[in-house]
């Protein structure tokens, strides 16, 4: 036999199904009365009842030959040879076919696991649903403990384990729950609340509709940005900045009870991130030597740009482009326009503009600076 027909026979072999490919091996086993025995044994004494013999293609092999040309086991040719012996016709495979289970659980209690997590409210991503279409969130006060509990309350004559219940969670349903946070869209919570109190599908598919055009509008103030950093980074010209003020960070932070009934000292941090090259810078100041409000953000900014960029010299052209999000009381009033204004009238640049991210979905750079920082 050529090299060529075993690999064609070993190919067309392994496209069949299991019990298909012991119905082949079937047909390559031959049965034949023993030819001699030892000496001094006879048909009732001696343990070989019957010989076997190895064809392919019509051609008498080794069993060797059989096994390295299909890429099977001698166990899989013995247990063959077992069913042979036993006289079975067509050999099929019965491992996990077995009812010996005595912990199984039925197939209505499982129903009941998969209804009573199906019938949990769930929401879209915050920022964005781009990447998450396919993972839904559980609301972020929930866990597996919750739900457990939640089952057990409601069916507490069904016997079902914990375990059971998180394999059944975690095999069936595509979910996660959510992350707690403390400045959701205000819109995404009124949608949300709107589509967990629908009677109708029709009122649940007018409110997701609704809720497609909110997060589109917000994924195209996304793509914008991600657009302005791209051309930040190729062109040197244009200077794109990303604006935003931390949490309030209170001092000292200290962990035991006594500090949650004493007044702490507020600090401010205003990060300015340039997508360009990025760098960011943090303006940091306590509650004593000025607030959080218009004046102190455009006396942050002025102080930036005076330090990082020259005055043009003539026929020079510099563009800036400002990233925030739409907070009126720091970012989007005249007195921030006035600055943008006097920052032009002194030829540190040409043009500026500013840009806001969509109200509620203000993810920016500097929250991921903010982050290192909190960590």
């Amino acid at each position: 036999m050529t090299l060529a027909r075993k690999l064609l026979l070993f190919d067309e072999f392994n496209m069949l199904t299991y019990d298909e490919q012991s119905a082949f091996l079937y047909k390559c086993i031959k049965v034949n009365a023993p030819v001699r025995r030892r000496p001094g044994k006879t048909d009732a004494t001696s343990r070989r009842f019957c010989l076997f013999k190895y064809y392919i293609d019509d051609l008498q092999v080794c069993k060797n030959t059989l096994l390295n040309t299909f890429g099977i086991t001698r166990r899989r040719v013995m247990t063959l040879q077992d069913k042979i012996k036993l006289g079975i016709i067509t050999p099929r495979d019965n491992r996990g076919k077995h009812l010996n289970r005595p912990h199984a659980i039925d197939a209505p209690v499982r129903d009941l696991i998969r209804q009573h997590i199906n019938s949990l409210p769930r929401q879209p991503s915050h920022y964005s649903r781009i990447a998450t279409d396919n993972l839904q969130c559980l609301s972020s006060d929930l866990n597996l403990c919750k739900l457990y509990r939640s089952f057990k309350n409601k069916y507490p004559d069904i016997n079902v384990s914990k375990r059971i219940y998180r394999n059944i969670f975690r095999s069936y349903f595509k979910l996660r729950f959510g992350y707690p946070r403390s400045d959701t869209c205000k819109q995404c919570d009124f949608f949300y609340n709107k589509l967990v109190a629908a009677n109708t599908e029709e009122e649940r598919k007018k409110i997701e509709i609704d809720s497609k055009l909110h997060h589109s509008k917000a994924e195209q103030s996304y793509d914008a940005l991600k657009k302005d950093t791209d051309i930040g980074k190729l062109n040197s010209s244009i200077v794109v900045l990303c604006v935003d003020l931390q949490q309030v960070l209170f001092c000292p932070t200290l962990t035991h009870s006594n500090m949650f009934y004493q007044r702490q000292l507020s600090n401010y941090n205003l990060a300015i991130h340039n997508v360009g090259n990025n760098e960011v810078s943090m303006h940091l100041w306590y509650e004593c030597i000025a607030k959080r409000g218009s004046l102190e953000i455009a006396s942050c900014i002025l102080n930036y740009i005076e330090n990082n960029y020259d005055i043009l010299g003539h026929g020079e052209e510099r563009k800036l482009i400002i990233w925030s999000d739409r907070c009126v009381g720091q970012n989007n009033n005249w007195r921030i326009l006035n600055m943008y204004s006097y920052l032009i009238f002194c030829k540190y640049f040409t043009e500026i503009n500013q840009k806001f991210l969509s109200t509620g979905h203000s993810f920016l750079p500097c929250d991921r600076d903010f982050a290192l920082i909190e960590k």
